[in-house]
């Protein structure tokens, strides 16, 4: 007997002991506004006292990475009770930096709180979504530009936007050239703040070809984007 009732107690005391260390503060819900480069935005977060006792002197303060993410007064709230089975709703005004890179970013926080005179901390991430558009700038130059030799043509993508370009194709169409390789190539990613070169071999048949660039490419949101550019070229 004296056997079972020692298995019994060292089975039950990790469970006591983990029941003990159950929090009775859970965050219900988080809602962020989804901004762009410049934007201001609000988190808001609510807290639920999910547990057997009131809870007294509870603080929730954000860490804002503010060289990217700059809070707008303050990064923390308090409060002096939150009774059983009630909620509060914290908000938190930010504005995103100029020259963020679109994507995701995290934000740290930290609760605290006591529960019958027992202080307790908790500690999570929010994630916060910074969405921008590519930018592209087509130019194009023809390396030897005499009517009727074979020469080579440069096209020259350049994403000025906060967002990368994915899965970029293009492909060109004119009349005023022979063309002597594949219509189309694939260029693949191309940053933002970055540029990609796809070279054709050609021959310029007239002494002013115009060049059509068809560019195919998916954005921030993976959505397919298609731009059309009509390039005039110059040929001696």
């Amino acid at each position: 007997m004296k056997r079972i009732l020692k298995i019994l107690i060292g089975f039950l005391l990790p469970l006591l002991v983990f029941t003990s260390l159950t929090y009775a503060l859970s965050v219900d819900s988080v809602t962020v506004d989804r901004v762009s480069p410049g934007e201001d935005g609000i988190i808001k977060v609510n807290v639920e006292n999910d547990g057997n006792n009131d809870i007294d002197f509870l603080s929730f303060n954000m860490d804002f990475p503010e060289d990217k993410i700059i809070p707008i007064g303050s990064s923390g709230a308090s409060l002096n009770e939150l009774k059983e089975d009630d909620d509060e709703t914290f908000a938190f005004k930010f504005k995103v930096a100029n020259d963020l890179p679109a994507g995701t970013y995290s934000i740290s926080y930290l609760i605290n709180y006591e529960e019958n005179n027992a202080k307790r901390e908790q500690k999570g991430t929010i994630g916060i979504v910074v969405s921008a558009e590519p930018e592209l700038e087509v130019t194009a130059d023809i390396e030897m530009p005499v009517m009727g030799q074979q020469t080579i043509l440069n096209i020259r993508i350049v994403n000025k936007g906060l967002a990368d370009a994915r899965f970029v194709s293009l492909s060109i169409d004119s009349e005023g050239i022979t063309l002597l390789s594949e219509k189309s190539e694939y260029v693949g990613t191309i940053d933002s703040d970055d540029f990609e070169t796809a070279a054709f071999d050609i021959i310029p048949n007239t002494r002013r070809p115009n060049l059509e660039v068809r560019i195919q490419y998916k954005d921030f949101d993976n959505n397919p984007e298609t731009m059309s550019v009509s390039l005039p070229l110059r040929v001696y």
